[in-house]
């Protein structure tokens, strides 16, 4: 039996491991209205009392669940509703759902979600200021070569690329907020967070922090996939329009480093709608409204990876409940040896989703099942997310394209320097 390690039960701690035999009864007497009670065993986790009751449920899940919640919390407990080796199990923990405000320890994403939650709007918006001016240099960086260009130039590359980047970010964000006050979850503001190194996007993308528990897999679900959706909505229109505008060429758009972008299924299929002679990756290239909103793919793509506390382990976990454990491990393997083999930032995402855990916290109610319109809808972001994702990314050194494929459409490469170079010195012939 297990509460997930990540703590999905947020309520203060038992000052003693026992209750009272009397409150013992009445929790076991609630109980036993939805489950035939086969056995019970007594717990600790977390250093909260629990009681673990096994047999089977009487009632449908989803109801047993909510007459569980509502009959257990004035008692002073909180229920979990999980399967294990067959068994239908009740798992009764002392203490109430709270708010990372009424902690005082925990790790370093307790702590920040508790810091979240007293962040004043100016400070939100602070940040969104900060990061539309990182991206936009961030934008005319990329778009450019040299450090000649105008300020006037600047803004012409650089601000598309910032409106288009964030805008497909913000709304990715604004799908979980929506989704999450939807079904009353505690959620914060978006925090933008603005990233001013040159070479990189100009941010590290935006969050919200989940300050109350997903409690069943319905709402794990809604609050997951409604960002992706959101944002991918916005990203792709986006990219068409991108390649329909007139490009803006200050310059070569790409550094000794950037050779050109990959180009997943469903953004090749657009494209070709679109670009009819010539490379897509150079069109790509060549407007920064179609660059930005191919790293948003990029990003709505990363966020789908089925790992632990990201979007798609959010989603795997609510379609194929543990299995998604499994999926998570072999995911990040798959991005360990990408990014060996591959593309090396593969690495730092599969460092980043060991910070969180591989394995998905399970919610509250763990054994209801999504309906039928919900399965529909996370099978087609599947195949929506094998559509998108990209093995390479980033182009990076012209070797690692193929060299032998006469029909390849070539990738914009820069010029080499026009070096003279001193002519032999020839000893004339002597006269006959």
């Amino acid at each position: 039996m297990t509460i997930n390690e990540s703590r999905t039960f947020d309520g203060p701690l038992a000052e003693t491991a026992s209750v009272e035999a009397t409150l013992l009864d009445q929790v076991r007497a609630v109980v036993a209205e939805v489950l035939t009670i086969e056995g019970e065993t007594e717990i600790s986790r977390f250093e909260n009392y629990a009681i673990s009751f096994q047999g089977r449920l009487s009632i449908a899940p989803g109801e047993a669940f909510t007459r569980l919640s509502a009959a257990l919390e004035p008692l002073g407990f909180t229920p979990f509703l999980q399967r294990e080796r067959g068994a239908d199990v009740v798992l009764a923990v002392q203490g109430l759902l709270g708010t990372p405000d009424e902690e005082t320890g925990g790790g370093l994403l307790r702590r920040l979600a508790r810091a979240s939650g007293r962040s004043p709007v100016w400070l939100h918006v602070a940040l969104l200021l900060a990061t539309i001016a990182t991206t936009i240099y961030a934008g005319a960086f990329l778009l450019q070569t040299g450090g000649t260009a105008s300020l006037g130039q600047i803004l012409a590359a650089g601000g598309p690329f910032a409106l288009t980047l964030l805008l497909i970010l913000g709304v990715h964000e604004m799908g979980h907020y929506v989704a999450a006050r939807y079904h009353r979850v505690k959620v914060t503001l978006p925090y933008f967070i603005p990233l001013p190194i040159p070479g990189s996007l100009g941010t590290l993308g935006a969050t919200i922090f989940i300050r109350s528990p997903l409690q069943t897999r319905r709402v794990l679900f809604d609050v997951g996939i409604s960002g992706p959706l959101a944002g991918l909505a916005v990203a792709l229109p986006l990219f068409v329009i991108g390649l329909l505008l007139p490009p803006i060429e200050f310059g070569a758009p790409i550094t000794m480093s950037f050779r050109g972008v990959g180009t997943p299924p469903l953004l090749d299929w657009l494209g070709s709608l679109v670009v009819t002679e010539g490379s897509l990756s150079r069109a790509i290239l060549l407007h920064p409204v179609a660059l930005a909103a191919w790293f948003g793919v990029l990003l709505t793509a990363l966020n789908l990876l089925p790992l632990g506390q990201f979007d798609g382990g959010h989603v795997a976990y609510a379609l194929v409940g543990r299995l998604a454990w499994g999926l998570a491990g072999a995911t990040f393997f798959a991005l360990a040896l990408g990014g060996l083999l591959l593309w090396p930032t593969w690495l730092i995402w599969a460092f980043l989703a060991s910070l969180t855990g591989l394995r998905h916290p399970p919610p509250h109610d763990d054994i209801t099942p999504l309906d039928l319109r919900r399965k529909v809808v996370g099978w087609l972001t599947v195949l929506v997310f094998a559509l998108i994702i990209m093995p390479q990314p980033i182009i990076a050194r012209q070797g690692l394209l193929p060299s032998n494929n006469s029909n390849a459409v070539p990738l914009p490469t820069i010029a080499p320097l026009a070096i003279p170079t001193a002519q032999p010195f020839v000893i004339p012939d002597s006269p006959q």
